[in-house]
């Protein structure tokens, strides 16, 4: 599969995501993916989780479908913290997993759409943690959180970064993400409130007239499908958009000190120490 590298009107050259058949040692990652900042896909990278040959809605519905877990929704398919509230856009909605699939999972034209987004997996769901393994040139004591999202085709999440290095699993179905390097932050107009990590411009309509700098963003388009593997280093921007119903389990750790030097340091450094001293739920 090719990646999908675009670019705004303005005619700036993009610079390609790389793709890998195979898996680095602890040293590559490290040293070339990792300290750079550098995003890649890893296409097969989780063949070998037990996940990749069982996981299906109605599997973690027999398996976990009495588990609670809180549920996000919209109206719009449209997901994120709100940019003004700094909080989700619409109430969460408490359930089981397995309802969540028997009555909200599959959806149709005009119905509110659901979305399991940021389940802890060890916190909320600890019979599947042995579906799943750590990458290998991931330290387990730096892991922040793994979670779980599951949802059905049509759902976005809007343009945000995370501090924590992410690794993006898609175990079922499809994901186009759109990505700008933390270099293009003053492109993209991050939010001066509690949703500091969120951009105010609506990517896939932008208003120049507000956001005219966008113009100019370098944007990066690729497409994961089942069993890939996506590194998307801190600060790295991303808009997510579920092409199929899918499942996917994303591995947030502690980045390299030299990775917290960038353009998002200063406005993020009571979020940085934070993220860096405690961890949030059971690993």
């Amino acid at each position: 599969m090719t990646t999908i590298v675009a670019t705004q009107e303005s005619g700036t050259r993009p610079l390609a995501i790389e793709e890998r058949e195979t898996l680095p040692s602890a040293e590559e990652f490290r040293t070339r993916y990792a300290a750079r900042s550098k995003p890649v896909v890893f296409r097969g990278g989780i063949r070998d989780w037990p996940a990749f040959r069982e996981w299906t809605p109605e599997y973690l519905a027999e398996k976990v479908g009495g588990n609670e877990i809180n549920v996000q929704q919209s109206p719009t398919g449209i997901f994120g913290l709100d940019p003004e509230k700094g909080g989700p856009r619409f109430e969460e909605v408490k359930t089981t997993l397995g309802a969540y699939v028997h009555s909200m999972m599959n959806i149709t034209e005009g119905d509110i759409r659901y979305y399991v987004q940021r389940v802890n997996i060890p916190e909320k769901l600890p019979e599947l943690k042995d579906d799943f393994s750590l990458p290998s040139y991931v330290d387990a004591a730096k892991v922040y959180l793994i979670n779980l999202w599951m949802g059905p085709a049509g759902n976005v999440t809007t343009l945000h970064y995370d501090t924590p290095n992410n690794f993006l699993a898609q175990v079922r179905g499809r994901k186009r993400l759109k990505m700008f390097s933390p270099w293009q932050a003053r492109r993209l107009y991050p939010c001066r409130s509690k949703a500091y990590n969120m951009s105010r411009v609506n990517i896939d309509a932008p208003d120049l007239e507000r956001f005219p700098r966008f113009a100019d963003a370098q944007m990066y388009e690729v497409e994961i499908e089942e069993g890939d593997l996506l590194f998307i280093p801190t600060y790295w921007w991303h808009q997510v958009y579920s092409e199929t119903a899918g499942i996917s389990v994303n591995i947030w750790f502690i980045p390299m000190y030299r990775q917290l030097i960038g353009p998002q340091l200063w406005d993020n450094l009571p979020d940085i120490a934070r993220e860096l001293t405690n961890r949030a739920g059971p690993r």
